[in-house]
């Protein structure tokens, strides 16, 4: 059924914080965006390494994993 899955929890093993970029000012004083990526890892639910769960995981759920921790380290959620 939709939803069903195995259950399991992710790490955040590092995290480089999100740096807004700069866009005003004189041209020497803006910069890019930096940052707001990390490292995640897969645990089962007793909080041990799952790398045969990781191994299953699509390319979708690798993104939307990516999506909410972004959004959890940053505060956003």
């Amino acid at each position: 059924p939709a939803g069903a899955g195995v259950p399991c929890l992710v790490a955040v093993g590092s995290w480089g914080p999100c740096v807004p970029a700069r866009t005003s000012g004189p041209p020497g004083r803006c910069y890019p965006a930096e940052g707001g990526c990390g490292e995640w890892r897969v645990l089962d639910r007793r909080g041990r390494p799952a790398p045969w769960l990781e191994r299953k995981l699509t390319e979708a759920e690798r993104a939307r994993i990516d999506d909410v921790v972004f959004d959890v380290m940053e505060n956003r959620l």
